[in-house]
């Protein structure tokens, strides 16, 4: 019992620190500066603590409520990403219009989603650790804050000093966030449900194999040619 409450532990302040980075990811790419960035990180973690200390006072049955709209809420952030983020690129390689300090809100601000995601975090910490609400509530806030601080500042040096740090940049990720968003919906309960068929494994033959590689090499071929023209449209900028 012991070793399960230290695996939930260990992966939920993983899950926190990857949704720090995500958030890191906005700031670092877009045109904020340092104390923009401290500033953004810090209202980021006193919002986690708000909806920490909500979690830990509800009652499960409003608990299943906000886990059931988290899907929808889901849905609209993926779209949104992939939207700004086609309009983030094409503003910048069109007319090198920087509307980034705008769009990476998308990516960074703690969307419903994203706090469905802290506000379920919360919630196992104090199950798995039997520590108050208004403990796990500051360590939550304080990992997030931190977390989007160390990524956002370490991106932003990285893309600098590297010379690809422009909007184009986030665009790119942003709409690569949104595609990965919306695919999660559809991949996992249809994994999920395979794993309870019981059944023969089927091995498919090489020439079925082939084709079905080669349908999926069609969208990444597409892919790069528009990226190509893209690039020579705008003179090989990013």
């Amino acid at each position: 019992m012991q070793n399960l409450s230290i695996i939930l532990t260990s992966g939920t302040l993983i899950g926190i620190a990857v949704l720090a980075m995500k958030s890191g990811l906005g700031c670092g790419l877009s045109g904020l500066n340092k104390r923009e960035m401290i500033g953004f990180a810090a209202g980021y973690g006193i919002v986690a603590f708000l909806v920490g200390l909500i979690a830990a006072l509800i009652s499960p049955e409003v608990t299943d409520m906000v886990l059931g709209a988290g899907l929808g809420m889901h849905l609209i952030i993926a779209v949104g990403l992939v939207y700004f983020g086609i309009q983030t690129r094409k503003n910048w390689l069109s007319g090198k219009k920087d509307i980034s300090r705008h769009t990476f809100l998308w990516v960074s601000a703690p969307c419903p989603a994203c706090m469905t995601a802290t506000f379920l975090a919360c919630i196992v910490l104090t199950d798995s650790t039997g520590i108050s609400g208004i403990i796990v509530s500051f360590i939550v806030s304080l990992i997030l804050a931190f977390g989007i601080v160390v990524s956002a500042l370490g991106i932003s040096w990285a893309s600098a000093r590297g010379g690809w740090k422009n909007p184009s940049r986030l665009g790119g990720a942003m709409i690569m966030l949104g595609l990965f968003y919306l695919l999660c919906p559809l991949v996992i309960p249809a994994y999920i449900e395979a794993q309870q068929l019981q059944g023969k494994i089927i091995i498919a033959s090489p020439p079925d194999t082939g084709i079905g590689l080669l349908i999926l090499c069609i969208p990444i071929c597409v892919g790069f040619v528009i990226s190509r023209m893209q690039r020579a449209s705008s003179g090989g900028r990013q």
